[in-house]
């Protein structure tokens, strides 16, 4: 999972960056590095997702992690990495819906609706 793509998700959710890093309690510096592409640990990236309410896809996010360590750390073991790949396919991908800000008209840009944004 890409985690420009998480932030900028949460973001749309929680409202602004600020609000994201209050809301992880990480600094907002430390957000905007991550969106610029320094390095992130699955367990940030997680609570990146989790704080906006993205739960399903801060699972998917530590579990293609554990995959990923099981595959450096145990190349013979392919019965667990196939379980793991199976849990991991069998998490449905989170895509927040989203309508457009009150009195907005259609062609601008849309809002996430306020029960999502808890």
């Amino acid at each position: 999972m890409d985690i420009k793509e998480t932030i900028e998700m949460a973001v749309e959710i929680v409202g602004s960056q600020r609000e994201l890093a209050r809301l992880t309690g990480m600094p907002d510096q430390h957000i905007s590095g991550f969106k610029k592409g320094r390095p992130c640990s699955a367990e940030k990236h997680a609570r990146i997702a989790d704080a906006a309410g993205l739960t399903t896809r801060a699972r998917l996010i530590l579990l293609e992690h554990v995959l990923e360590a099981s595959r450096q750390s145990m190349p013979a073991d392919d019965a667990l990495r196939e379980k793991l790949e199976a849990i991991v396919k069998a998490l449905p991908e989170e895509t927040p819906k989203i309508a457009p800000a009150r009195g907005a008209a259609t062609t601008k840009s849309p809002r996430l609706r306020k029960s999502l944004r808890t």
